[in-house]
């Protein structure tokens, strides 16, 4: 089982003790708040709703006065019974009465003998038989001179044939209580919409009027008055005097309008209430937390104050173990552990002497190794150069015996560098270039050479000694073996932060195998080797050698080595 230190311990313990403090005291506090919330949004919306209900009621009473007074006009009393008033001037009545009340959108009289006089000027004539049978003119006929209000409706006989409105009608009557005809005055509905619409009833809370057969007076949305679907949909509410509905989503708040015989419903949504106690909720349990991690954090200093000391010998040591051996402990805190500390110094101390011998003792090895590899090579060159020399003079080639014993002589003042075991890219090239023209000397036309280096980066460092053998092994495994003009090309470049130098040959080739280990005795053993190990043990990983052949086609040597610029 694992085990955690004592600050995490006592941490977690008091984590857990005030976070169930927080969850009983925050499931109080929401169930209180969340009653407290639903009574403020029954009171603030039956306050609203009774509000509205007064001033649609006194609007409609304001109406109806104006619709009885306007019926009682002699000059519409007159025109309806065929005497000297005209058609002009019940229209201009009618238009003065529109314009005083911006919420009035048309007045229509028709007369009992099929006469018509409108504030729309597209109604015609034609149209006071189909008025005559509609159910409002009907209703004012059958109320006997009392205002009559209708629900919503589209006026289809007008010229905007989309328009919705809600009508007040009043008969006409003459002295004697005869009927003369019905006169109209069309409410917009978008005026009931402007008002009703500025209800306090949530996001999706809404308000709509229905009269006393639930006829639809007034409904946000127009698709309910021809939606036998959306008119059942809103039975629920309908139902509802003064509760809940939706599962207790919705707060239902229905008023009878004063004078008529319209009630007003209101729909408020709970959601938004919903929301405000969630994020009540949030606010308490956020200022738990906070007050939680202020306390926590007060008992994290005090104890860290007891056990740093401690804390900061054991991260000394794990940052030892990882490789960092230049810390040290402090010694700081309880006599115990100042004395742990100083100990721990002292063989820190003792251990780095140790490495220090050691790593000295390593480098004089890999020194002497890489000498030793070295040394391997030049007595091979100095046989087979006089040779060379040797053949030329028995043909008595005095001129070429200078040239070549010239090159020589470059050769190993380049060689031996003055005891310097790293030799600039400069003088390796010059130094391969001494080899390959005494090479030249000897093979004649069937041995060709090129050298491509970049000037850019002739002053970097790298190990003397490692192209020589690799031309010579081109040479002696490859273009020995071919019975056609030999080709070595020597190439010196710098590549994404690396240096590359490529030995390229026309000659015999070979089969690649799997390991490139393999292939090495297989391109001549002791020269190739010998390079490979030397570069190996002065650069690592750094270095890394390619091998890319063909039989009887050419072979490939690149060395990727790390660009240096001093020794």
């Amino acid at each position: 089982m694992k085990r955690y230190p004592l600050l995490i311990q006592l941490i977690v313990y008091i984590f857990l003790l005030v976070l169930l403090l927080l969850g009983v005291v925050g499931s109080l506090y929401y169930q209180t708040s969340s009653g407290t919330i639903r009574q403020l949004t029954e009171r603030t919306t039956r306050n609203s709703m009774e509000q509205s209900g007064q001033f649609i009621a006194s609007y409609l009473q304001k109406l109806k006065q104006t619709t009885s007074t306007l019926s009682k006009e002699e000059t519409i009393r007159k025109f309806a019974q065929n005497q000297e008033s005209s058609e002009t001037s019940v229209q201009t009545l009618m238009k003065t009465i529109i314009e005083t009340d911006p919420d009035l959108v048309s007045a229509v009289l028709v007369t009992k003998d099929g006469r018509v006089v409108s504030t729309d000027s597209q109604i015609s004539m034609q149209t006071s038989s189909d008025m005559m049978n509609e159910k409002w003119y009907q209703e004012a006929v059958h109320t006997k001179a009392m205002p009559v209000l209708t629900p919503a409706r589209k006026e289809s006989l007008s010229s905007e044939k989309e328009k919705w409105v809600v009508s007040v009608t009043q008969e006409v009557v003459d002295e004697a209580g005869q009927n003369l005809g019905v006169l109209r005055l069309d409410i917009g509905y978008n005026s009931l919409k402007a008002y009703l619409d500025r209800l306090q009833l949530g996001k999706k809370g809404f308000s709509f009027i229905v009269n006393s057969q639930h006829e639809f007076v007034y409904h946000p949305k127009k698709s309910v008055y021809s939606s036998s679907q959306e008119m059942k949909s809103m039975q629920p509410y309908i139902s509802v005097k003064d509760g809940y509905a939706d599962q207790k989503q919705a707060f239902v708040y229905q008023i009878d309008i004063a004078d008529s015989d319209w009630t007003l419903i209101g729909v408020a949504s709970l959601e938004q209430l919903q929301m405000l106690q969630s994020q009540m909720l949030y606010s308490f349990v956020g200022m738990g937390v906070l007050a939680l991690l202020l306390c926590l954090t007060g008992i994290w200093f005090v104890l860290r104050l007891w056990i740093k000391p401690l804390q900061n010998l054991q991260a000394v040591i794990l940052k030892i173990g990882a490789g960092d051996s230049n810390l040290r402990a402090e010694a700081k805190g309880s006599p115990e552990l100042v004395d742990l500390a100083q100990q721990f110094n002292k063989m820190l101390d003792q251990i780095e002497q140790l490495m220090e011998a050691v790593k000295t003792e390593e480098q004089n090895v890999r020194r002497y190794e890489l000498r030793a590899l070295s040394a391997q090579i030049n007595p091979h060159f100095l046989y087979n150069t006089l040779d060379t020399i040797v053949w030329m003079a028995e043909f008595n080639d005095s001129k070429r015996v200078v040239e070549v014993t010239k090159s020589l002589a470059q050769y190993f003042r380049l060689a031996l560098n003055q005891g310097h075991e790293q030799i600039s890219l400069k003088d390796e090239i010059d130094h391969v270039r001494q080899y390959l023209f005494i090479q030249k000397q000897r093979y004649g036309d069937k041995l060709q050479y090129e050298i491509e280096e970049d000037e850019s980066i002739a002053d970097y460092k790298l190990p003397k000694l490692v192209l020589q053998p690799l031309v010579e092994n081109a040479i002696y495994h490859g273009i020995k073996e071919i019975d056609r003009q030999g080709l070595i090309r020597v190439t010196a470049a710098a590549e994404e932060g690396q240096l590359v130098l490529s030995i390229y040959d026309n000659g015999c080739g070979f089969e690649l195998r799997d390991s490139t280990d393999k292939t090495l005795p297989r391109l001549g053993g002791v020269g190739l080797k010998n390079v490979d190990q030397r570069l190996r043990l002065q650069f690592g990983d750094d270095y890394h050698m390619e091998i890319q052949s063909e039989p009887d086609k050419f072979t490939q040597i690149s060395l990727y080595l790390p660009l240096v610029t001093d020794d």
